[in-house]
């Protein structure tokens, strides 16, 4: 069964518009300098430190590496942030320009006027968290005409494909780009110098060299051709959960593009107008969409079945909102069923998940293990209840039968349960992230390989979010999911919490309208009381 969707190609290109002549006013009105592009830069890194030399590969020739190391060794100038997080106090990532709003005391790292903040919000919003919105932003500061001229090549080339062939094509080409990166070894020119943090003199040896090594060490390259390919599932993630429609297809397709990216590339072939551009016309994988779908409805069975022998977690309706108590319990149950289920099979064989579905997908074959034996599903619901990239540890620990790596895993895991248990799993993503984001003034502070390092962790962890996000709160409204994906994808908080605290005012007001009934009722049984009191002395006299 096909997943059919829209997507609003021309609110997209509404708000492209708008970021095109903002880029443009920036641009103009900005004077581009050249000092120091050629070589003669004030200092450009921080100092060095041993093995986080960025640039040196030792399979390079010498003078490429002693150039590379004089880059890592010293004090860093603006560089090109890496998407989705606090840059340096020069150059911050515009993507995380929302994040870093003041919240729950947390002092906004992006205060100055390096970035235009209308063009910073355009870029976010068309782009998410993505080294596309950073390419907007770095450019405009007008530090390399040929940098200026790649974001407006690649707003024009972006306008140019929604309008003629619509959204779902233009992303799918994207993802296609770096696919076929990846599969061939070789970086892609369409792949952003934002990429990752960099001086500008790498930026300049980026765009004005030649030969491979122009992008980096070899190390580096493959890096990130991986980091381009998560980029753009990324990026089309966010914009069928913005655009799409409706609301159940798109959430199932941007979870796929998270969690199973070969899916949710296939499920936009989906798309007549991808189709007709001459896309693999394979449907295979529907079998695999529909079988997931199918274990889904399994799994609720089994949680009902649970409910009505009351085997679930019992949850204080005094200490949890009732907006949320039913998905807590709902996540606190499947947590510990998961562990415990791959605890059951540790001694025993099992295959690998990925083999199973490529079964399903190829020769219709479905798995005959029950459901907590069935290795498709554990991992599919260790995704949903902690996202793909941090549940690593719990499935491949269990996979590759490593104990610590498992229980790392299950740690993971048992502390974001007692976060939904002290509080709910609409908080957990505000929890989750406050607690993992890390000084971002220490982190400038760092190599640029640190830097990269810590940054792209951040990105995945606010993915994983998303997913648990699209994953466990469905029954909050209309779209409710989906919306909030979205601003996590994007990185802002406020505008997270801007969603959740309306669910939080019904509640409040629900609980005060109970209150007053029963101070109503309590009211009217004591009049009573009196009355009949009265009465009663009145016949007595």
């Amino acid at each position: 069964m096909r997943t059919p969707f829209t997507m609003d190609s021309a609110g997209f290109l509404a708000l492209l518009d708008a970021l095109e002549r903002r880029f443009n006013e920036v641009t103009a009105a900005s004077s581009l300098s050249f000092a120091g592009i050629d070589g003669d830069l004030y200092p450009v890194a921080q100092p060095a430190r041993a093995g986080e030399e960025d640039c040196a590969d030792r399979g390079e020739s010498a003078d490429f590496a002693q150039s590379a190391g004089a880059e890592d060794s010293a004090q860093p100038e603006p560089a090109a942030p890496c998407p989705g997080a606090r840059c340096d106090s020069e150059l911050r990532s515009p993507a995380s320009t929302p994040l870093s709003c003041d919240f729950h005391g947390r002092t906004g790292a992006f205060h100055d006027e390096t970035f235009d903040p209308q063009l910073v919000e355009l870029a976010s919003s068309a782009f998410g968290s993505t080294c596309w919105a950073s390419l907007m932003c770095v450019a405009s500061l007008g530090l390399d005409a040929a940098l200026v001229e790649c974001a407006r090549q690649f707003l024009t080339h972006t306008s140019i494909i929604v309008r003629q062939k619509g959204l779902a094509v233009w992303l799918y080409d994207l993802i296609n780009d770096a696919t076929m990166a990846m599969l061939l070894g070789q970086t892609s020119p369409r792949m952003p110098v934002t990429i990752r943090p960099m001086s500008q003199v790498q930026i300049s040896r980026w765009l004005h060299g030649s030969g491979v090594k122009r992008f980096g060490s070899q190390q580096q390259r493959a890096a990130d051709r991986a980091e381009y390919g998560n980029q753009a599932h990324r990026l089309a993630a966010y914009c069928m959960l913005r655009w799409g429609a409706p609301t159940a297809s798109s959430a199932q397709i941007a979870t796929m593009l998270l969690t199973n990216p070969g899916i949710g590339m296939c499920m936009l072939r989906e798309d007549p107008n991808v189709r007709a551009q001459g896309a693999c016309t394979d449907t295979r994988y529907r079998r695999v969409v529909e079988y997931l779908r199918s274990l889904h409805a399994q799994a609720d069975l089994d949680y009902a079945r649970a409910l009505k022998i009351g085997d679930v977690p019992w949850l204080s309706p005094d200490g949890h909102a009732a907006v949320t108590i039913a998905a807590d319990r709902r996540y606190l149950y499947d947590a510990n069923r998961l562990v415990h289920a791959y605890r059951a099979l540790w001694d025993r064989a099992t295959a690998d998940p990925a083999q199973l579905l490529m079964a399903v997908e190829e020769t219709r074959t479905l798995p005959e293990e029950p459901l907590w034996e069935n290795p498709v599903y554990l991992r599919d619901l260790a995704d949903s209840l902690m996202g793909s990239v941090l549940s690593d540890d719990l499935t491949m620990g269990f996979q590759q039968r490593d104990r610590e790596r498992f229980d790392r895993g299950v740690r993971t895991l048992e502390h974001m349960g007692d976060q939904v248990r002290a509080m709910n799993v609409l908080m957990l993503p505000i929890m989750a992230i406050d607690e993992c984001e890390p000084d971002w003034n220490a982190v400038a502070a760092r190599g640029y390989k640190a830097r990269t390092t810590q940054w792209r962790a951040f990105c995945d962890r606010c993915d994983d979010l998303a997913t648990v996000v699209l994953a466990q709160l469905q029954g909050q409204g209309e779209g409710f999911h989906v919306r909030a994906a979205a601003t996590l994808l994007k990185q802002s908080l406020p505008e997270y919490c801007e969603l959740a605290l309306p669910l939080f005012e019904q509640e409040i007001e629900r609980l005060a309208a109970r209150e007053q009934d029963a101070a109503d009722a309590s009211a009217g049984v004591c009049g009573h009381e009196r009355e009949g009191g009265a009465v009663h002395v009145d016949m007595a006299a």
